[in-house]
C-alpha cells in the first residue's frame, strides 16, 4: 500500500474534492518548511474557517491534511515520528479552537434570543461531545490506510493520544461546560434590553439545552475512558 492517501478518500460533507486536494498539497509543502506544528495548525484553522467551523467536516479535513503531512515526511525520508507528533499537535490545537469558537457562537445566539430548532441544537452539542472521538478515529483510520513506516509511526502517535488525551477533548469539555453555565444564566435572568419574545426564546433554548448538556456532560467522561482503554 502507498504511504499516502488519495485526497478524495474521505470527503465527509465536503463536495469540493479539489479543495481537499489543495489542503493536502499545502500539508505536503508544510513538511519542507520550518515550524511544522504552527504551519499545520494554521492550515487546519484556515480550512475549518473556510468551512464556517462546520464540525461535520472535521473528518474530511483531518484526513486530507494528515495524508499530506504523511506523504511529505515519507518523501523526505529519515525519522518521522517527532515531526508527525508536531503536525498532529498543531492539528489537534486547531480543532480544539474550532470547538471553542462553535460554543461561543451558540452562546451568543442564546444571549440574543435567537430561535433554534431543538434537533439543530442537539446536533451541534452532540458534535462537540463527539469531537475528540472523531479526531482520534480519523487519525486511526488514516494510519490503517497508510503503508510502510508511516503506518507504524502514525499508529504510535495515535496510541499516545488515546492514553494522554487530546487538546480537542479538553477544549470541547470546557466549551460544553461554559455553554451550560451560560445557557443556565440566560434562562434564569434573561438579557437586559431584549424583548419579551426574545427572552422566551432564550428561556426555551436554555431548557432544551439543559437536558441535552446533562447527558453530554455525563457521556464525556465515558468517552474519554473508552479512548484510553
Amino acid at each position: 500500500m502507498n504511504d499516502s492517501l488519495s485526497p478524495t478518500e474521505s470527503v465527509g460533507s465536503i463536495s469540493d474534492r479539489a479543495q481537499l486536494a489543495q489542503w493536502q498539497s499545502e500539508a505536503v509543502k508544510a513538511t519542507h518548511e520550518a515550524d511544522l506544528h504552527e504551519r499545520v495548525r494554521a492550515l487546519t484553522a484556515r480550512a475549518l474557517h473556510e468551512r464556517r467551523m462546520a464540525l461535520s467536516d472535521v473528518h474530511a479535513i483531518v484526513s486530507a491534511i494528515v495524508a499530506g503531512v504523511g506523504s511529505g515526511l515519507t518523501a523526505r525520508g529519515g525519522e518521522i515520528r517527532d515531526n508527525l507528533r508536531q503536525a498532529v499537535s498543531g492539528l489537534d490545537e486547531a480543532v480544539g479552537s474550532a470547538a471553542q469558537a462553535v460554543s461561543y457562537t451558540l452562546q451568543e445566539a442564546a444571549e440574543e434570543g435567537r430561535a433554534f430548532k431543538e434537533q439543530e441544537l442537539k446536533a451541534s452539542l452532540e458534535q462537540l461531545r463527539d469531537l475528540e472521538g472523531q479526531l482520534v478515529e480519523t487519525l486511526r483510520h488514516t494510519a490503517s490506510q497508510s503503508g510502510g513506516k508511516l503506518k507504524d509511526e502514525l499508529g504510535y502517535v495515535v496510541d499516545h493520544l488515546k492514553h494522554s488525551g487530546t487538546r480537542t477533548g479538553a477544549d470541547a469539555r470546557e466549551a460544553l461546560e461554559r455553554l451550560a453555565r451560560g445557557l443556565k444564566a440566560s434562562g434564569e435572568v434573561g438579557r437586559a434590553g431584549i424583548g419579551e419574545s426574545a427572552r422566551v426564546a432564550t428561556d426555551r433554548l436554555a431548557q432544551v439545552a439543559s437536558g441535552i448538556l446533562d447527558a453530554v456532560a455525563d457521556s464525556l467522561k465515558r468517552q474519554s475512558d473508552r479512548l484510553r482503554s
